[in-house]
């Protein structure tokens, strides 16, 4: 194989052992799929290791000197070898004419050595999904240099004096016109998920869609599907065509902002690194609370509001404040056989310990073994336990409690690449409108998310003793 091969393979390998990985969410992998996983780890190793020396041996070829006039003994001219290399991200950036391809392996290349595996697959997606997309992508090989990253560090932290003309004209690529700063690509929560540290539950097991092309919103299809009849020997056959409908879900602007005094900044070691952590973490806390319990007006619509607001998908439970093994049955029932057999059940840990507590009487539906972890398996099907799930327990409301269904039909709706920060090198105290020796910083970013097909879903609420 050549180095292309070898490369194609690499992303092919990986791509199937993160599907496994997704697949077998937090259970362990069955016998069919450890043999799978245990080849594809050997492939990939070996290909790495074919990849690394492949590369250094072109590297110490290229190195030559290569005495292209020079004679041999017998008056035939040397021919040097052909060595073949990838050309540089950023010359490719340039050329116009490079294809998607072209752009996205550029792309790839640079990312390689700043994410690390667990990310990569993530990121090799995102990039095949809108290599179209050419501005998206020449973007995102720009912010991956370390010409950037430098340069998005010093005007971060207020040193645009340093400024090199490198990391000048870098961030000239970029930066638009009123002063947002994107992150550099390997720094980008909207790009690299912070999945290990994620408290957002109901994100990883939703499907997540991505808009690069300036679009505002998704715009999706659903239908109920074509209904088959029998019917006798020239019989006219029924019209059968579904009803399409065209679910929109609009992004919908985030922000936070972290201002500190000019001392405190010029104290902190890693500023930059602290920061964008913390606007990290907060966007991962603001989007789980929203794709839970979201109003949908102001802020992305979430899946317990959605299922909630239509009354064929509440079910309630047969005694206010008590969740009983017969609410749990008739919630399961509830659920349409085509959603069914792909539902995940989602509670916030105020009603898995009410479920946990029911002991023996559930436990043909639940585990009732005090020295396993809450979360588990109801009716053999995951649970997925969610702090950003209702906990409201009034009597006198239909208070939401568990919800099950199939969670490809809740849609996340991301703009990866999109997050920006603007530094606010001095802010003004409202008193007399003058600066206080305190400093900015604004990050912005946008999400949407709803749910596309109510019917998937079954939501238990409480009865009300009213």
């Amino acid at each position: 194989m050549n180095l292309e091969q070898l490369r194609a393979l690499l992303v092919s390998t990986e791509t199937r052992m993160h599907e496994i990985h997704t697949a077998a969410e937090a259970r362990s992998l069955d016998d069919t799929e450890q043999t799978e996983w245990d080849t594809l780890t050997v492939t990939l190793e070996d290909t790495r290791s074919k990849i690394v020396a492949m590369e250094a041996r072109n590297t110490v070829a290229d190195s030559l000197t290569r005495p292209g006039a020079a004679e041999d003994g017998d008056g035939a001219r040397y021919t040097p070898p052909n060595v073949k290399r990838d050309r540089d991200p950023m010359e490719i950036v340039e050329d116009r004419t490079a294809t998607p391809k072209q752009l996205a392996d550029a792309a790839t290349r640079c990312l390689e050595d700043k994410v690390d595996a667990d990310h990569m697959g993530h990121v090799r997606s995102l990039l095949k999904r809108h290599s179209a997309d050419r501005d998206w992508v020449r973007s995102v090989i720009v912010r991956s240099t370390d010409d950037y990253a430098n340069a998005w560090a010093k005007v971060f932290t207020h040193r645009e004096f340093a400024l090199t003309p490198e990391e000048r004209t870098v961030l000239g690529v970029t930066t638009n016109a009123n002063g947002k700063f994107l992150l550099p690509t390997h720094l980008d929560p909207t790009i690299i998920l912070t999945s290990a540290l994620s408290t957002n539950e109901i994100r990883k097991i939703s499907r997540v869609v991505t808009l690069t092309d300036g679009q505002a919103a998704w715009n999706g299809i659903t239908s109920a599907g074509v209904t088959a009849s029998w019917d006798g020997e020239v019989v006219e056959v029924s019209d059968d065509s579904p009803t399409f409908g065209n679910p929109s879900i609009p992004t919908i602007r985030a922000q936070a902002f972290v201002q500190a005094s000019i001392s405190a900044t010029e104290d902190i070691a890693n500023l930059a690194g602290d920061l964008l952590m913390m606007f990290a973490d907060a966007k991962d806390r603001l989007e789980g609370a929203a794709h839970a319990t979201g109003a949908g007006t102001t802020e992305p619509k979430g899946v317990f509001t959605a299922v909630a607001a239509v009354t064929a998908s509440r079910v309630t439970s047969t005694t206010a404040a008590t969740v009983g093994l017969v609410d749990i049955h008739a919630l399961y029932k509830a659920v349409p056989k085509r959603y069914r057999t792909m539902s995940t059940w989602v509670a916030n840990p105020l009603y898995t310990l009410a479920v946990k507590a029911l002991g023996t009487a559930v436990s043909a539906s639940y585990s009732g073994d005090l020295t396993q972890p809450v979360a588990g398996r109801i009716l053999g099907h995951a649970l997925v336990e969610s702090d950003d799930a209702p906990t409201a327990q009034t009597t006198t409301a239909l208070d939401q409690e568990i919800l099950v269904g199939d969670f490809s039909q809740f849609v996340i709706v991301d703009r990866p690449g999109g997050m920006s920060v603007e530094y606010i090198p001095h802010l003004f105290n409202t008193t007399s409108n003058l600066p206080d020796g305190r400093r900015g910083w604004y990050a912005t970013w946008r999400n949407g998310s709803d749910v596309t097909n109510v019917d998937a879903f079954r939501l238990l609420v409480d009865k009300t003793s009213a």
